[in-house]
């Protein structure tokens, strides 16, 4: 029973630099996913094996050595143009250091081999996405700079599998 779906789970595991002020930062991603099926990474850009809707969350893991208050801006693209109304403005609060989890979602439509990556831009040349790796008192597990994933949506899903109906 159920419905087969394509889905995709990936991670940063490196802290990612705004070493020039008001220009675009693609979000690297590790080429490897967390978990996936029928999306593939690489550095960054998303390629969709299969077409349909997909609901797609962003979570970048934001902070500022020096200063305060930076607005940051998220936005998509889809085969290297951006898509229209998807910027997501923010302001980074509470100082130098402080690590603040921004999360983005969109819903978008994949053709077939349709590419997708996120990016990111801030004034100030201080702000960056922050990996932190694992820690302990409590032990806890390392915390990413960038998680996106992806989720087919229902309604363009594979229907039942397998026999249905009454034997």
């Amino acid at each position: 029973g159920g419905a087969l779906g394509y889905y995709g789970l990936f991670v940063s595991t490196s802290s990612q630099t705004n070493p020039v002020a008001n220009t675009a930062n693609l979000v690297a991603l590790d080429n490897l996913p967390v978990r996936s099926s029928g999306i593939s990474c690489s550095a960054g850009t998303l390629t969709f094996t299969y077409a349909g809707k997909y609901l797609m969350n962003s979570e970048l893991a934001v902070t500022i050595s020096t200063g305060t208050n930076p607005t940051v801006s998220v936005w998509l693209v889809q085969n290297g143009s951006i898509i229209a109304n998807s910027a997501q403005d923010f302001q980074i609060l509470g100082g130098a250091n402080t690590v603040q989890m921004t999360t983005c979602s969109w819903i978008i439509s994949a053709a077939a081999n349709d590419t997708f990556s996120v990016y990111w831009s801030t004034s100030n040349t201080n702000v960056s996405l922050t990996y932190q790796g694992a820690l302990t008192t409590p032990t806890r597990p390392a915390s990413p700079s960038a998680i996106i994933t992806f989720q087919q949506i229902m309604y363009t899903q594979l229907g039942p599998t397998g026999p249905t109906g009454s034997t």
